[in-house]
């Protein structure tokens, strides 16, 4: 598996020029990190422009992951494309800016004119990650009772005798009761 690497952006051509603009491809395997694991390089196209007071870092950003699914446990790859849009400080910003590298000061994303998007690359991915992940929508998922993934075949576990107890409330389900005349129901 290829190393994991940092997403780095040189600015030294636009970081001291208010009103310049930069374009940069990226294509940079990250380092798996709080359940996010990449089947690949994240890639994408970045536009870097200084308004004078910030440096805005917008474009569009693609991945594949690793997830487990929620219903069956296996671990399956999901692909994930994503707007991205930061600020950050540039030496011309005030200090009562709010960027995303202000919030740690000694944690810079830029250094040197180099921008260290890896942070803010892996704080898109978590925010774009599915809440509940299934791995298709026909998984069958695994048996409660022996824990076998039922999209392999059916498990060796006895079927459960249905509860009779329900038994009524089966025909309401269905739109079938067996209401007596007269007696309240559902209309």
């Amino acid at each position: 598996m290829p190393e994991a690497s940092k997403v780095k952006i040189d600015l030294a051509n636009i970081a001291g020029t208010p009103g310049a603009r930069g374009r940069y491809s990226i294509s940079e395997r990250l380092a798996p990190t709080e359940g996010i694991s990449s089947a690949g390089p994240v890639t994408g196209e970045l536009t870097v422009e200084n308004t004078g007071s910030l440096l805005l870092v917008r474009g569009r950003l693609r991945a594949v992951v690793r997830l487990t699914c929620g219903r069956c446990l296996a671990e399956a790859e999901h692909p994930i494309e994503m707007e991205v849009e930061e600020e950050f400080a540039s030496q011309a910003t005030a200090p009562d800016v709010d960027t995303i590298d202000r919030d740690e000061p000694q944690a810079s994303a830029i250094s040197d004119y180099v921008l260290d998007g890896t942070e803010f690359v892996r704080q898109h991915l978590a925010t774009h990650m599915p809440m509940a992940f299934v791995c298709r929508p026909d998984c069958r998922g695994i048996c409660p009772h022996c824990g076998k993934n039922l999209n392999e075949g059916e498990c060796e576990c006895e079927a459960e005798p249905e509860d009779a107890r329900w038994e009524k409330l089966k025909g309401y389900v269905a739109g079938q009761s067996d209401r007596p005349e007269g007696e309240p129901g559902r209309r």
